[in-house]
């Protein structure tokens, strides 16, 4: 059984659909603060990329152990809502200390803080839409959830975009403005969800949830996916994953850390080499996150046609040629509006490659994996996708920072072509039937 209390609740029992204003919300408040590492530690703190770097990785670790403990806290006391309402108030009050920061140290501190207590959302924000729902609907729910949290991200990015290309010349802390103005749209989201959403009369347990998972439209929404649904513990499982497994999840690994190598130190490449603005930089990442969820809705479609192995394999040659050229030209490019026209684009075109990637992935994961244990493989897979991400940004602010961006875009390149090499020996060539991802309706 997979209910563990309660009895089936009728359709979409929270009040009809104002949840999605709550989860709008707060992924607009995320969207609006994505691109702000690159741009708060460059143009507020003056720093470099090394800084950047540090500070990507040392707020991605930090959200690590608390993901698990937030998790492990809501399933113990199967409580889901009070926890939502937990972490969508802590980013409100830890963002609020911001107008206080003028080190790197102290930036750091806000962000790891925002870290550990925002977290407490993530891991029960899908699952309580799942519990409030009857089973038939879980697929069409978390579509939808998916969905609504990218719109979100994207929204955010706009009115940031619109905010500071109005308001920059009048005030010279409008980076700050635009934190506390996430903060409180935070502190909204947490009242709707207070508003509109029931805590559920039944809980499900999550490791019985082995057929069905959402995948991250986005690929890198600031540290974490906003949502997950498995995650790996502290205390092992009994299951040992198969060396075939072990071996596709290592590749993973590889791919996102060569990812990073590439997409930590780039907007800093943008602002220092081509003299890339804020308004611009917002551009770049409402680029990337637009033309990624709108790829993400005819991904299934084009799986279908000639399978996730081809398709993963066109997505992963595309990423290896921009990493590739960018890492032979950079040197010569330079500060003028055909170069940031060309760097804006890029992004946009590596964000629109994500969804091939990212499905064919957790796909191929929940694929190799037996029925019994998926949930705990997809957890493996999300926590070693943070690991990269941890690694790839400290890897990244050394390597731009001491050898330069050409040699770091490069050896991305290189790194892609070596985990791509690896992976498409273990992707299948197809999805099976019984493989759920979960896409918009």
């Amino acid at each position: 059984m997979v209910v563990s209390a309660g009895s089936d609740p009728p359709e979409e029992s929270y009040s009809k659909n104002t949840w999605y204003l709550g989860y709008l919300s707060s992924n607009a408040a995320g969207g609006l603060t994505t691109p702000m590492i690159p741009l708060f530690v460059t143009i507020f703190l003056g720093l470099n990329v090394f800084d950047v770097g540090i500070t990507s990785a040392i707020a991605s670790a930090a959200s690590v152990p608390a993901l698990i403990v937030w998790g492990q806290l809501s399933d113990k006391y199967r409580k889901r809502k009070v926890f939502i309402i937990v972490g969508f108030l802590g980013g409100f009050l830890t963002l609020l200390p911001i107008m206080y920061v003028h080190a790197l140290m102290s930036y750091i501190l806000v962000l790891v803080a925002f870290q550990i207590i925002s977290m407490a959302s993530v891991p029960v924000s899908t699952m309580i839409l799942i519990e409030n729902s009857t089973e038939d609907k879980w697929s069409g729910v978390m579509g939808r959830f998916n969905f609504v949290a990218s719109m979100g991200t994207v929204i955010g990015l706009a009115f940031g975009t619109v905010f500071i290309a109005l308001f920059a010349g009048y005030s010279s802390h409008i980076l700050v403005e635009v934190y506390l103005i996430s903060a409180f749209i935070y502190l909204l989201s947490a009242i709707v969800i207070y508003l509109a959403i029931p805590e559920p009369k039944r809980t499900l347990s999550r490791r019985h949830l082995n057929n069905i998972h959402s995948v991250r439209i986005m690929e890198r929404i600031r540290f974490f996916p906003s949502t997950i649904i498995h995650f790996v513990g502290f205390k092992g499982g009994n299951n040992p994953l198969s060396r075939d497994l072990k071996f596709y999840l290592f590749c993973t690994f590889l791919l996102m850390f060569a990812f990073q190598l590439f997409f930590i130190p780039y907007p800093v490449f943008a602002i220092q080499r081509l003299g890339a603005n804020e308004v611009e930089i917002y551009i770049m990442y409402i680029l990337n996150s637009g033309l990624g969820a709108l790829t993400y809705q005819y991904t299934g479609r084009v799986n279908n046609r000639v399978g996730i192995r081809r398709s993963l394999t066109i997505a992963l040659i595309s990423r290896i040629s921009i990493f590739s050229v960018f890492g032979a030209i950079s040197f010569i490019m330079s500060q003028s509006s055909l170069w940031i026209f060309t760097a804006l684009m890029v992004y946009g075109v590596l964000g629109s490659l994500w969804s091939f990637i990212g499905i064919a992935e957790t796909a191929s994961v929940s694929l190799k994996s037996p029925k019994p244990s998926r949930g705990k493989t997809i957890g493996y897979y999300n926590s070693l996708n943070g690991a990269g991400q941890i690694a790839g940004g400290l890897a990244s602010g050394v390597i731009s920072q001491y050898v330069g961006f050409s040699v770091d875009f490069l050896v991305a390149a290189i790194l892609v072509v070596a985990g791509t090499s690896l992976i498409l020996k273990k992707t299948p060539s197809n999805l099976n039937r019984n493989t759920k991802v979960t896409a918009p309706e």
